[in-house]
């Protein structure tokens, strides 16, 4: 079937489906022009898809309801969850989400979220520092693994200092 791309061309997929893996977004496949025998995946936003290709609004009908980010203060935490009384979230609209503590105790640690109730949300691993009451979490796939590493960016040349006083450049031989 053919449809329209993010960037405006029209192109032959042999399959394209909401991916239940991605919530708010179409998996079109393409066999390959190049490699014989070879085929690829692309994800399109449903907004970006129904947008380009409104004649096939129907094939998008049964996509989950992605939930939209969300942040609050914790009112209580245990080893593997979070609560929030202010909320009232649908069943497990987080299952799969990066939660993130973003202040107070517990600050900079993140997780997935595995389910969640109307005020809990579960989470894949134990907290290594538990939050409490002043603790601000956010709820975001925009959220990835925010950690400080020290001072140096992985990667960089970092002058250091032998005993001959001698500049050595690190991860440089020579």
């Amino acid at each position: 079937m053919k449809i329209v791309d993010i960037n405006g061309s029209a192109r032959e997929c042999f399959n394209i489906a909401p991916d239940k893996n991605f919530p708010g977004f179409m998996k079109a496949e393409f066999k390959s022009k190049w490699r014989r025998g070879y085929t690829h995946a692309e994800w399109y936003s449903i907004a970006d898809f129904i947008k380009n290709n409104p004649q096939l609004v129907n094939l998008a009908k049964k996509a989950a309801k992605t939930a939209k980010e969300d942040l609050g203060v914790v009112n209580k935490a245990t080893r593997d969850s979070l609560t929030d009384k202010n909320k009232k979230w649908p069943k497990d609209i987080f299952a799969g989400y990066p939660l993130w503590i973003s202040r107070g105790k517990g600050e900079g640690q993140t997780r997935t979220i595995l389910a969640n109730d109307i005020h809990h949300l579960t989470i894949d691993k134990p907290w290594e520092i538990i939050p409490d009451k002043t603790s601000q979490y956010i709820i975001s796939f925009n959220v990835h693994n925010p950690h400080a590493l020290g001072n140096t960016l992985p990667g960089t040349v970092v002058a250091r200092k032998t005993k001959k006083k001698k500049p050595v450049l690190s991860g440089v031989e020579g």
